[in-house]
């Protein structure tokens, strides 16, 4: 519960406690487990009607004095009742009166509870004071969430304003500005410091342009003017509109919107840096696997929510990273990636939330903005967030809750709207479970997870990708290889493609720059590929049908590690570099009974 409201509510019931001037009432208020969040009593109660609790008591619900506030809060109901005590040798009787206290969304949220004396008569007047109670309870509670969702609401409308590049001067019902955004900065030249508290005609020279504007209710929209500033003229395309007050009748300042050229260039160019330039057109494969993959990935384009992506290095992360980007609504901000495993050591949180000028030995004395201001409206892809030393992650939690960034060496807060993207090639779960990653973290990032497979589960994609290889480096290369033989093919399909897709092309650009043909051959490739070759496979593949689609590879390279394993399951999908039950997949597609394959030593 809110310490700014149980402070509130401290008052609040003080008041009514102070009011029943009865003293041997005491008021109870919980939340909504039972634990008491505070107790106002009266040191000259009688002893039997002393209850001894204190903040932070577990009161069972179970038990005489919490059946009332139980009730009350399981039956969202108003609950009296009437319970005999014994004490010093005599039973005296107790009433109970609870109610459940509702927040903003009428959610229970706790119970406020009375037990005093059988008064007769004046019980009525305690539950009139009580109800009085309760509803100034929940309207202070209501107000307390109406303003945080009108803070969370109005930041994240600063957020938005930080992430076009046009100036916004916001002021007051006295043409005082009381807000400019980063754009307005640097359109001027100028500090936030300099510019907010300033009458706006004051300080851009217009000698009461604006306030005329606001006295007579005008508006303007993209007219050019040109303002006199001390460093030079600054010339803009100018947007006026009011800010009205309750049912238009009150205008409470005026929103100014400033187009300056030459920022907008600056601001595109440097955006260019932060680009992403694939979409998910250019993800290669037809294979069940990738296409779920995909499916996933446009899904999460759709969200707003953090996307964590799980996959072998070399699998294409970013590529699923950038393609979610340019199909989301932020595809117009900047996409900024940064490899958390490549960071050094002790720099982690300048890389990522930038610092200020002389913060340390080496830095920039015009400071640098790190990776979430650059990355603001739009995609941050955190690569190798499994990597990140975790002592320094706390503070990458931090920014992911608060929404804010204070630079190294500063003290200014940033607020920044940025979404993440996170990837990692290790299996995350685990490194949570043996404390190597901060489990409060990983649950903030995997809110939309995504397992790209790695090349071995996709091998149906391998002779695309590699034709699409081929033809990259003939351009890049200036060659004019036109397919591969069918054996150096063959050689690709029982590869163990460990480094995945990077390895792909790694070993198509050798081959396409070594080869003398047209066509690439087994001598194009690494020695290594030709050790999956044995005599009995070039043979056949000469004096029988020619094996070209890659379920017939597939399937051959399945028979050789069945029978180089004798059978068995787990040594043969290891040499074949796929999962247990990716194999026995395989094996009842193409009919293969691995029992045939075992014998004795």
């Amino acid at each position: 519960m809110d310490d700014k409201f149980i402070s509130i509510a401290y008052k609040i019931v003080k008041n009514m406690f102070q009011v029943i001037r009865n003293a041997d009432t005491t008021v109870v208020f919980t939340d909504t487990t039972g634990k008491i969040i505070q107790v106002w009593t009266n040191v000259s109660a009688k002893p039997e009607y002393v209850l001894n609790l204190k903040p932070g008591d577990q009161i069972s619900f179970q038990d005489t004095v919490g059946q009332a506030i139980g009730q009350s809060i399981k039956q969202d109901m108003f609950v009296e009742l009437i319970a005999e005590k014994k004490a010093l040798n005599k039973i005296v009787s107790i009433h109970h009166i609870a109610e459940p206290v509702h927040n903003a969304y009428n959610s229970v949220v706790g119970s406020l509870a009375i037990f005093c004396p059988d008064l007769g008569d004046q019980i009525d007047s305690i539950r009139g004071i009580f109800k009085i109670t309760l509803s100034a309870l929940e309207g202070q509670l209501k107000a307390l969430e109406f303003q945080t969702d009108y803070d969370r609401v109005y930041n994240q409308l600063l957020g938005t304003m930080e992430t076009i590049p046009i100036g916004t001067i916001v002021t007051d019902h006295n043409m005082t500005i009381i807000h400019v955004n980063d754009a307005t900065q640097k359109i001027f030249g100028e500090d936030i410091k300099n510019i907010v508290g300033k009458k706006v005609d004051a300080y851009l020279h217009t000698n009461g342009f604006f306030q005329k504007m606001l006295d007579q209710r005008i508006t303007m929209l993209d007219e050019e003017m040109v303002f006199h500033m001390p460093d030079g003229d600054v010339t803009c395309e100018v947007i006026v509109s009011l800010v009205k007050g309750k049912e238009n009748e009150n205008i409470q300042g005026l929103v100014i919107k400033l187009k300056n050229s030459k920022y907008m260039w600056k601001f595109k160019k440097s955006k260019d840096d932060n680009k992403a330039h694939f979409y998910f057109e250019d993800i290669v494969g037809a294979s069940p696997t990738i296409k779920e993959a995909i499916r996933l990935a446009k899904i999460a384009a759709r969200s707003t929510s953090n996307v964590l992506i799980l996959g072998e290095s070399g699998t294409g992360k970013e590529l699923f990273a950038q393609s979610i980007h340019n199909h989301s609504s932020r595809r117009e901000g900047p996409f900024v990636a940064i490899n958390c495993g490549a960071m050094p050591g002790g720099l982690v949180e300048s890389e990522l939330f930038g610092y200020e000028g002389g913060a340390f030995t080496g830095a920039r004395k015009e400071g640098q903005p790190g990776k979430f201001e650059q990355a603001n409206g739009g995609t941050l892809f955190l690569d190798e967030i499994g990597d990140m030393p975790i002592n320094e992650q706390i503070s990458l939690l931090r920014v992911l809750q608060n929404k804010e960034v204070v630079r190294v060496g500063g003290n200014r807060i940033i607020k920044i709207n940025v979404r993440i993207i996170a990837a990692t090639n290790r299996d995350i779960e685990k490194e949570v479970q043996e404390n190597r990653f901060r489990k409060d973290l990983f649950y903030r990032l995997n809110v939309f997870s995504i397992s790209i497979p790695p090349l071995n589960e996709r091998k149906e994609d391998l002779i695309q990708l590699t034709e699409l290889f081929i033809k990259k480096y003939n351009v890049m290369l200036n060659k004019e290889v036109t397919g591969i033989h069918p054996i150096a093919r063959k050689a690709l399909m029982y590869h163990n493609w460990s480094g995945n897709i990077r390895e792909l092309e790694n070993v198509i650009e050798r081959a396409v720059n070594v080869t003398r043909k047209n066509e690439l051959m087994i001598e194009d490739l690494p020695s290594s590929f030709q050790q999956f070759l044995t005599e009995e496979t070039v043979v056949k593949s000469k004096s029988e049908e020619k094996l070209t689609t890659h379920q017939e590879l597939e399937k051959i390279a399945i028979l050789q590690e069945l029978k180089k394993s004798r059978g068995n399951i787990s040594k043969a999908a290891q040499m074949l570099g796929i999962g247990r039950r990716t194999l026995y997949r395989r094996l009842e597609a193409y009919e293969i009974d691995n029992y045939l394959y075992k014998r004795k030593e």
